[in-house]
């Protein structure tokens, strides 16, 4: 009898389930994904309530898209109300309770309000107010919970169905709580660096995905901004599981609109609260050079490495926004941390500029001298930067000077390179170990 039982009730939870379901799952950075799950109803004739609960809790309801063949949505209602003793004692006011006391005794009677601290209940013999200290109640007798209560955040249709029997449908949803950035790791040698790129992928969406097929969009796609939290560890983890096959996940990149976008080849699993890195690229030997750099008025000299995002540089790849940790191997062969440094979404033909820090051994400074007034539209002042090299090799310093809008170089020690579209100007100045060297430029600026 008892197998009976289990059984029918088995059945039960089964036909409240969809039949089959499948995922799609698109995530663009800012913490905003796209999913669209298609499944089957076994719905009958006419007008019926079905409760949707396979959504994340951190669902943007007016973004919500369902269709059926042969059925129509009449309402729908995004229900996060979900049972807890708080909220379950909102809904029970006005209704009666027992209370059970630490001391044993027994309290029958109206609730009238709860708050964090408090319980007040109209006593049914006595009809008096009673304000109880929650920290006096051993527990609460309720008649039942309340009907309009769920576990977990659902969709409630009204649907409308032609005909008995099991109908395809398609649900698509905007979300928070999926996030992706790229890492990217290379060993620099001083003329090649050898980059492998992993994303990672952050699900905090409050839903496990299983055997989903995968999409990253990289860009800035534009939104309104909303507050959109909600909590979401409220479901347990499930055992991560990769799609069936022998070759590893790789992603196909292709422009999409004015973004790119990354569709990986592999279906892929996500649990709840998990965090998953699946390779971007093949590793990629590219052609690169050190470069130190300093900016007039900053503290230090800037170790940078240089290059250019081109096919025949070794890459030519669109590059999503994130973060390049660079290596280098020691004398012993063992590989050393040197820097750190992020990027923007950069496509192809573009420079990169990695900022591993500041050179140790090479000093700079600048100062503003003989600032003078020529009219009440004119004025000139004079930069001079000193620069050390106290390291053991020959070291060339490209110094940057950021000119202003109406400003130019009218007088200077040395010859530079002027960059028109960023209106910079770029002294290259080549050290000997152990010397140093000033030199002076003027600046004129015109209203």
């Amino acid at each position: 009898m008892k197998t009976r039982s289990c059984l029918i009730v088995l059945m039960i939870l089964l036909m409240s389930l969809p039949l089959w379901a499948e995922d799609w799952l698109t995530i663009y950075n800012d913490d905003l994904s796209l999913i669209r799950s298609k499944f089957t109803l076994d719905l009958p004739a006419g007008k019926s309530n079905y409760n949707y609960d396979d959504i994340t809790s951190r669902i943007e309801p007016a973004s919500v898209v369902v269709r059926g063949s042969g059925v129509r949505v009449a309402e729908q209602n995004y229900e996060y109300d979900l049972a807890s003793r708080d909220q379950i004692l909102i809904k029970y006011l006005d209704k009666e309770v027992i209370a059970v006391m630490k001391d044993g005794s027994q309290l029958t009677g109206t609730l009238k309000f709860s708050d964090y601290g408090n319980l007040g209940i109209i006593e049914s013999s006595t009809k008096r107010l009673l304000i109880i200290s929650n920290n006096e109640v051993q527990w609460l007798q309720l008649a039942s919970l309340p009907s309009n209560f769920y576990t977990k955040p659902t969709l409630a249709w009204s649907l409308i169905n032609k005909s008995k029997g099991k109908v395809p449908m398609e649900l698509s949803y905007l979300s928070g709580g999926f996030s992706w950035d790229v890492n990217y790791n290379a060993v620099w040698d001083g003329k090649k660096l050898d980059i492998n790129s992993w994303v990672t992928i952050n699900n905090r969406s409050g839903k496990a995905f299983e055997n989903t097929t995968l999409k990253l969009i990289a860009g800035d796609v534009n939104k309104v901004q909303e507050s959109l939290y909600r909590k979401t560890d409220r479901y347990d983890m499930v055992a991560d599981a990769m799609a069936m096959g022998t070759a590893a996940p790789s992603f196909e990149e292709r422009e999409f609109h004015d973004f790119h976008i990354y569709t990986l080849d592999q279906k892929v699993s996500f649990a709840n609260n998990q965090t998953k890195q699946l390779e971007l690229y093949p590793t990629q030997n590219v052609v690169a050079e050190g470069v130190y750099e300093y900016n007039t008025f900053d503290s230090g000299v800037k170790s940078l490495i240089r290059f250019m995002n081109m096919q025949n540089q070794g890459l030519g790849k669109p590059l999503p926004k994130g973060k390049f940790k660079i290596y280098k191997a020691d004398k012993d062969k063992n590989l050393e941390f040197i820097g750190e440094d992020s990027i923007k979404h950069t496509s192809v033909n573009e420079e990169i500029n990695i900022n591993t820090g500041t050179a140790f051994d090479l000093v700079a400074s600048t100062q503003e001298r003989n600032r003078k007034s020529i009219s009440n539209k004119v004025s000139e002042r004079e930069i001079h930067v000193l620069l050390k090299n106290n390291s053991k090799e020959t070291k060339r310093i490209n110094v940057v000077h950021q000119l202003g809008s109406n400003a130019r170089i009218v007088e200077g020690d040395l010859r530079y390179n002027y960059d028109e579209t960023k209106h910079k100007v770029t002294y290259m100045v080549e050290l000997a170990s152990g010397t140093e060297r000033s030199f002076m430029f003027k600046e004129r600026t015109e209203w």
